[in-house]
């Protein structure tokens, strides 16, 4: 196998083009991406871009501060490094690239939680019986830990904190951008369902002083909120509210949801934009703003394709066509109204009221 696989053109500076390797060598690297991917999650599990921000560290030096095996963390950093994820020197040393630096606990937007979260033992056996959701349709984790994923989480806490972090992570990057784009000057009062810490809601508030701002989400969840309320300056025009949206959502003129339907099933997902439909009530002026993927149709490939897969198989739900969010808005008592191209693989969809 080793012998078919070339050296591609571009080797250190990051992934190889698959398009201009031959299909067996090209199959050979996809099937094998895990290889890489799993050396990407390791390293940031343990921090290691954590490590060289003040500039080259040794391997030896490296493996004392993350408490590693030298031999072990070479090889790992070496083959992160062969695409441009971090980069050895002459001198032995390794060092930070603009990717690794991604990695980086302090970073804005970092990717570490979410490298970690993907790379989790929990997540992995799901995909090691992913064959039985081929086979059956249904979710390999719940099949796995007998239960649903965010059961999962409530029940291990220092899982739920990388995986809120990861989201964090999203969520703030994107903020501003998604905030942007919808005009929330038209409402009065924002609700913000599953909005987690705040991140999202803290941006439509900063872009509109005069709205008012509802966080909705679970009670451990909320509690903390404070601080990223506190340091958007938006504290006072958040009210907190914890509740499940499967039972009810509070009172407001729009409702935003960053990410959050299609971590569920239609029939979920109508339940709850059913909630908020009744919630609504006569108010034709209310709306529903989702922060979602929509997925392209045929060939095209698309992140949202692989964003499905996981949905697939660890938490249920799974990413939709324009067509599919239409019907699912119909559903729900709503007629989509516009859809707006973000940064991918996001797009905003408003929806108003039937």
């Amino acid at each position: 196998m080793t012998s078919e696989v070339i050296a591609p053109p571009t080797a250190g500076a990051g992934f190889p083009n698959l398009a201009v390797l031959p299909p067996r060598v090209r199959v050979i690297m996809i099937v094998t991406a895990q290889w890489l991917s799993h050396s990407i999650n390791v390293l940031a599990e343990v921090g290691v871009a954590d490590h060289m921000v003040d500039g080259p560290r040794t391997v030896a030096e490296i493996a004392t501060a993350t408490e590693t095996d030298p031999d072990a963390l070479y090889r790992v950093l070496r083959a992160a490094a062969s695409i441009g994820v971090f980069a050895e020197r002459p001198d032995g040393r390794f060092e930070l690239t603009p990717d690794a630096e991604c990695l980086r606990s302090d970073t804005p937007g970092s990717l570490r939680n979410f490298a970690r979260h993907v790379g989790h033992a929990c997540r992995l056996q799901s995909y090691a019986s992913m064959v039985d959701t081929l086979r059956t349709g249904e979710q390999a984790f719940q099949q796995v830990h007998g239960m649903q994923s965010f059961d999962f989480y409530a029940a291990h806490p220092h899982l739920a904190e990388v995986f809120n972090g990861a989201m964090t992570a999203f969520s703030e990057a994107a903020a501003d951008e998604l905030a942007g784009i919808a005009d929330f000057g038209r409402f009065g009062v924002v609700a913000d369902l599953g909005g987690g810490h705040g991140h999202m809601l803290s941006a439509v508030l900063r872009a509109h002083p005069e709205v008012k701002g509802v966080l909705f989400d679970r009670p451990e969840v909320l509690a903390g909120a404070d601080p990223v309320l506190a340091r958007n300056g938006v504290q006072d025009r958040v009210t907190r509210v914890p509740g499940n949206f499967f039972e009810d959502v509070p009172e407001a003129d729009a409702y935003v949801l960053k990410s959050v339907l299609h971590d569920w099933t239609d029939d979920e997902c109508v339940t709850i934009l059913g909630n908020i439909r009744r919630r609504i009530g006569t108010n034709a002026d209310a709306r529903v703003i989702l922060f979602e993927a929509t997925v392209p149709e045929l060939n095209t490939f698309d992140f949202s394709k692989l964003m499905d897969i996981e949905m697939l198989v660890n938490l249920g739900g799974r990413e939709r066509t324009e067509a599919e969010w239409r019907a699912l808005f119909a559903a729900g008592g709503f007629e989509l109204a516009t859809t707006t191209r973000a940064t991918p693989p996001n797009w905003v969809l408003e929806a108003k009221p039937r």
